[in-house]
């Protein structure tokens, strides 16, 4: 079975469960024949839903995995409401699969009208209201979001199974790339980067970053301390500077007066080791950045370092 191939599989029930509470989409993983070996949660999130009238119905039996097509490094499968789910191979490179990441139902970039979804619920003969209880349950991704999710996903699952076959022993750069992409999409945010702390030199380097300048990163590598960054990798704190709030520790440290918002988060391993930081920022006035990201970002980050603290 997969799970004999994962040894840690409670450990890794725990980080899609993480998941799907902080991004509200149902993950659950099957054997390579299409049976469930890990469901977290089968109720909510369109899960019942999908179990109707979606690729879930065929769950378990062996024409669920053969309904998916092909798309990159992914299978897809979309309902005739539009609702698409998604299977995330689970394999270490150049191997076949061991199983499938199941991630969804999930809507892309906006409904359909409410005549349009009950036009198709009364030629399939379903009942309307159930269908809207479950309409109201499926998240609403954009395209970048939903890329962003599934990379993130398929490179900690990659991650697990290395180190289970003691192939790798430290996190890789893909697994913070994809953090960043996920950040940002998720935000809406131009630009940012993840630096991670040298623990020798005690000093902040670059690893990743997108939307910025070259030319205009500066004064890196970075000390701790220095900057609003180098601040928050040595007090394990996050900051949120937000134009025309004032916070009297950091003031003095801002030096980017075009960035209306920035977010810092301190990137920590489970056993309070710190690991670095990630920078995510807006050049615009108005930006979901500013509104509801401090938390989730937070959770994203944390559940990613869960994944190097529980599986090393």
């Amino acid at each position: 079975m997969i799970l004999e191939r994962i040894t840690n599989s409670r450990k890794l029930e725990g980080i899609l469960l993480n998941f799907i509470d902080v991004l509200r989409i149902n993950i659950l993983i099957v054997d390579t024949k299409g049976n469930p070996v890990l469901v977290p949660k089968t109720n909510g999130l369109g899960f019942h839903g999908a179990s109707q009238w979606g690729v879930l119905r065929y769950l378990g039996t062996a024409e669920f995995l053969p309904k998916f097509q092909s798309e990159g490094n992914y299978l897809k499968y979309a309902d005739s409401f539009g609702f698409q789910t998604i299977a995330i191979p689970i394999a270490i490179l150049g191997m076949d699969p061991i199983g499938f990441m199941i991630v969804g139902p999930v809507i892309l970039n906006k409904q359909l009208e409410v005549a349009q979804y009950e036009a198709i619920v009364q030629k399939q003969g379903l009942n309307f209201p159930n269908f809207l209880d479950c309409l109201t349950e499926v998240r609403v991704l954009s395209f970048n979001s939903l890329q962003s999710t599934l990379d993130l996903l398929f490179e900690l699952s990659k991650y697990a199974l290395k180190v289970n076959h003691k192939e790798l022993t430290q996190p890789v750069q893909s697994i913070f790339t994809s953090l960043l992409d996920l950040s940002m999409a998720l935000t809406q945010a131009e630009c940012g980067s993840i630096m991670l702390l040298n623990n020798i030199t005690k000093e902040l380097n670059i690893l990743t970053f997108k939307g910025i300048d070259l030319q205009k990163i500066q004064n890196i590598p970075m000390k701790l301390g220095d900057g609003v960054a180098g601040l928050a990798v040595q007090e394990k704190e996050p900051f949120v500077i937000n134009e025309g709030q004032s916070n009297n520790r950091i003031d003095h440290l801002l030096k980017k007066p075009e960035l209306k918002c920035s977010l810092i988060v301190p990137i920590i391993k489970n056993d309070n080791e710190v690991l670095g930081v990630m920078n995510i920022s807006t050049r615009q006035d108005s930006s979901r950045l500013a509104t509801h990201s401090q938390e989730m970002l937070a959770s994203i980050v944390k559940i990613t370092t869960g994944t190097f603290s529980n599986f090393l």
